[in-house]
């Protein structure tokens, strides 16, 4: 057997969709209006074979995923650390302000993510690391990447690469 082969897993399932809301900003100070996408998720994890002879157990990563994608669908993704999207909760209402326009929402129907701008890029990297810090005990330190694409419009895909060990 090659010791220099190395072993993918690549997870994108039709299921892998959630349909939500959200807006950025770009060129400082443009904000996008309140619009849906249906985003596509397609995760990769790199690493060796283990005693099974696979990378990860196909299920437990799909669940993973599943269990994101559930968390997002039919939601409003808004940013936590936006420096002027300012996103705050009183009497079960979320309320997003950027400079003089307000949007108000309940709670139950947001989710905030720790991300500056709700792109794509940046929704791949919340659902890495969530990946990764539910997954690591049982996928062990083995994997040495974790890469998760985000598709927001049939074919505009936003990708993060991380380091399995977030030490790392």
């Amino acid at each position: 057997m090659s010791q220099s082969a190395t072993y993918r897993v690549e997870i994108s399932k039709e299921s892998f969709v959630f349909s939500s809301a959200h807006f950025i900003t770009f060129a400082r100070d443009i904000c996008e209006r309140l619009h849906g996408h249906n985003y596509g998720v397609r995760v990769v994890v790199e690493g060796p074979l283990d005693e099974n002879r696979y990378v990860v157990d196909f299920i437990a990563l799909r669940d993973a995923i599943l269990s994101i994608t559930h968390t997002y669908d039919h939601h409003v993704l808004l940013p936590r650390d936006h420096q002027e999207i300012l996103v705050s909760s009183e009497n079960g209402e979320t309320t997003a302000r950027f400079r003089d326009r307000r949007w108000v929402f309940p709670d139950e129907d947001c989710v905030i993510l720790p991300v500056v701008n709700t792109t794509a890029e940046e929704i791949a990297r919340v659902i890495a690391e969530t990946i990764r810090d539910q997954k690591r005990e049982q996928f062990g330190n083995a994997i040495t990447t974790i890469e998760v694409a985000v598709d927001e419009n049939h074919g505009q895909w936003g990708i993060c690469r991380l380091p399995w060990n977030a030490e790392a």
